[in-house]
């Protein structure tokens, strides 16, 4: 394993254990930390379009609603299941992590696990791992269909 895979993967293992706990507790969470794994600009792109915006100080506040959305939806695991990591050149990588949402939904107790595969690239200048771009699936639709939505 290289530098920066080790440093990918130590990112992605950090920023997963501190999205479980944030799930458990939004109002404590520590979502300062959460937002540092992000570079000051940033894009994402899913089936509902690309988006992009600066790290602001409000980046926190939005993460923190984020996962006190999951919650109230029944959310009582949110973790990163597999990864992968692709270095693509001196200062690049692309990681692949499986995630797994289980919930218990709280309209009649049923429980789930929705399981999806986000994409990150991830940028080492400055030499710290710092999150540039995603690709996630649909997870409107995947909420919806497990009846959380």
């Amino acid at each position: 394993m290289n530098t920066l895979e080790a440093k990918a993967r130590a990112l992605f293992k950090d920023y997963s254990r501190r999205s479980n706990a944030a799930l458990h507790a939004p109002e404590s969470a520590d979502t300062d930390a959460l937002a540092s794994a992000f570079a000051d600009h940033f894009v994402g792109a899913s089936p509902a379009g690309v988006m992009g915006g600066a790290k602001d100080p409000s980046f926190p506040a939005i993460l923190r609603q984020g996962f006190e959305a999951y919650r109230a939806s029944g959310g009582t695991r949110f973790e990163i299941v597999n990864l992968e990591v692709e270095t693509l050149d001196d200062f690049n990588a692309m990681v692949q992590a499986d995630w797994e949402f289980d919930y218990v939904r709280p309209r009649d107790g049923a429980k789930g696990t929705i399981a999806f595969r986000n994409l990150y690239f991830v940028n080492f200048a400055g030499g710290e791992p710092k999150i540039f771009a995603w690709i996630t699936p649909d997870e409107a639709q995947a909420m919806k269909d497990h009846g959380l939505a």
